[in-house]
């Protein structure tokens, strides 16, 4: 049996998780960095942020750039694959 809805979650399940604040959470959607369904894509995104928050010391600005730019590649690679 195959369900195509994508699993959602709260944002109380979405911060245990991911391990990280509701707080901080909710700072990222305000800023426009993720969107308001928490789903899977946006467990994927929140470690993304947080690894590269962590890593490069990056504020919120500078996080919302980047995740853009990571997302265009993204695209970019998918329609590449489906021109082959």
């Amino acid at each position: 049996m195959s369900d195509s809805t994508p699993q959602t979650y709260s944002l109380e399940i979405l911060a245990e998780t991911t391990g990280v604040s509701t707080q901080m959470i909710v700072q990222y959607q305000e800023y426009g960095i993720i969107h308001p369904d928490f789903d899977d894509e946006t467990v994927r995104t929140l470690r993304r942020i947080e690894a590269l928050r962590e890593a490069c010391e990056m504020n919120l600005s500078g996080l919302k750039m980047l995740t853009q730019l990571l997302d265009e590649v993204e695209q970019l690679r998918q329609e590449l694959r489906t021109r082959r």
